[in-house]
C-alpha cells in the first residue's frame, strides 16, 4: 500500500518507500482529509500509515474513551522501539462523528516511540457501539506460546519470565515483572535460552506424583534447575537435589534440604503463605549449602539479605 502524501514530499517519500507501498491514499501532514471531512457515514475500513504526527493528531479526538493508562503506553512504545511489534491487521476505531473509540494506547505508543505503523483504519461505527469495543479476553504470554506450538505453555512462560529476572539479576522483576513481554519478546527468550524447554520438562518428571500439591510450583522447579545447570553444575545434580527437595526422601539431620522442606511444609498449612522470593532465595540457599557439604538445622532468609543468586 503506498501513500500519496500531501506536504513534504520529500521526507514522507521514504516512508513510503520503507512500506513498499503500490496504491495510493491520501492523507495529509494534519491528519487523514478523511476524517477531518467526517465523509464515513457508513462503516469503511483503509490501511494508513500511521505517523507520530498523525498519531498526535488523532488523539486529539479522543473523547469518552476508557482511563488512558500511561504504563500500557509506554510498554507498548518500547516493543515498537525494540522491533517487538508487529504490524497483525489490529484496527483503530472512529465513530461517525470522528471521535477515537478504540487505539488511544497503540497511538500513544507511536507518539513515544517516533515509530511509523501501518494499520487499519475504521471509520463510520456508531457511537452507541463504544462499550462493545475491545472487551474480549486477552492474550496471555502462556495462550501465545501454546498457539506457536510450544508444549506446556503455561508453565514454561512463567519460568521464561522467572529466569528473564534471574539471569539480568532484577530480584523484583523476577518475581514481580513490571511490564507486559510482548509474544515476539517471549519468542525471543526463548530462542536465547531454548534449554529452559528442558528444564520444564525435567521439573514435570521429579514432581512426585499423586502426592498432592507440590512444595514448589513447577515454574520454580524449572528456573532453579536451570540456574543451577547454568552455574555449571551437572544435570544429575540438579536432578538429586531438587528431587530430594520435592520427595523429602531419606533426608538425614543436618541436611540443608530437610531444613528447607520444614520451611516450606510450614507455608502449606492454611492461612499461611511464603513469597515467592523468598522461596526461591531459601531453595537456591539450600542449594549452595547441600552442594558443598555444609549442614544445618534451620534455613532462613529475609527480604534484607543478598539474594542467593549462583
Amino acid at each position: 500500500m503506498a501513500t500519496r502524501i500531501i506536504g513534504d514530499q520529500k521526507r514522507w517519500g521514504k516512508r513510503q518507500r520503507d512500506h513498499g507501498c503500490e496504491s495510493e491514499q491520501e492523507l495529509c501532514l494534519d491528519g487523514c482529509r478523511w476524517i477531518d471531512a467526517l465523509d464515513d457515514q457508513t462503516m469503511t475500513a483503509r490501511v494508513v500509515l500511521i505517523t507520530p504526527e498523525i498519531a498526535k493528531r488523532w488523539l486529539g479526538r479522543n473523547e469518552l474513551n476508557r482511563l488512558f493508562s500511561r504504563e500500557n503506553a509506554r510498554s507498548l512504545a518500547e516493543e515498537m522501539s525494540a522491533g517487538y511489534w508487529r504490524e497483525n491487521g489490529e484496527s483503530i476505531v472512529f465513530d461517525r462523528a470522528g471521535s477515537l473509540i478504540d487505539g488511544q494506547h497503540r497511538l500513544q505508543g507511536v507518539v513515544n516511540s517516533g515509530h511509523d505503523y501501518l494499520c487499519v483504519v475504521v471509520t463510520g461505527i456508531e457511537s452507541e457501539v463504544r462499550p462493545t469495543v475491545d472487551t474480549g479476553q486477552k492474550r496471555t504470554s502462556a495462550n501465545n506460546l501454546q498457539m506457536s506450538g510450544e508444549k506446556n505453555a503455561s508453565t514454561l512462560a512463567a519460568t521464561i519470565l522467572l529466569w528473564r529476572g534471574y539471569e539480568s539479576r532484577q530480584v523484583v522483576e523476577m518475581t514481580h515483572p513490571y511490564k507486559r513481554t510482548s509474544i515476539s519478546g517471549i519468542l525471543e527468550y526463548l530462542g536465547e535460552w531454548p534449554e529452559l524447554r528442558e528444564a520444564v520438562q525435567t521439573a514435570r518428571h521429579l514432581i512426585p506424583q499423586k502426592q498432592g500439591r507440590s512444595i514448589i510450583p513447577t515454574s520454580e522447579v524449572a528456573m532453579v534447575w536451570y540456574a543451577i545447570v547454568e552455574s555449571g553444575a551437572s544435570r544429575d545434580r540438579a536432578n538429586e537435589f531438587l528431587g530430594s527437595t520435592l520427595s523429602g526422601f531419606d533426608l538425614g539431620p543436618g541436611n540443608p534440604i530437610l531444613a528447607l522442606r520444614r520451611r516450606l511444609l510450614e507455608h502449606m498449612r492454611p492461612g499461611q503463605r511464603m513469597h515467592k522470593r523468598q522461596r526461591l532465595a531459601l531453595i537456591l540457599r539450600a542449594w549452595q549449602l547441600w552442594s558443598t557439604g555444609q549442614t544445618r538445622q534451620v534455613l532462613r532468609w529475609e527480604p534484607e539479605m543478598p539474594f542467593p543468586f549462583l
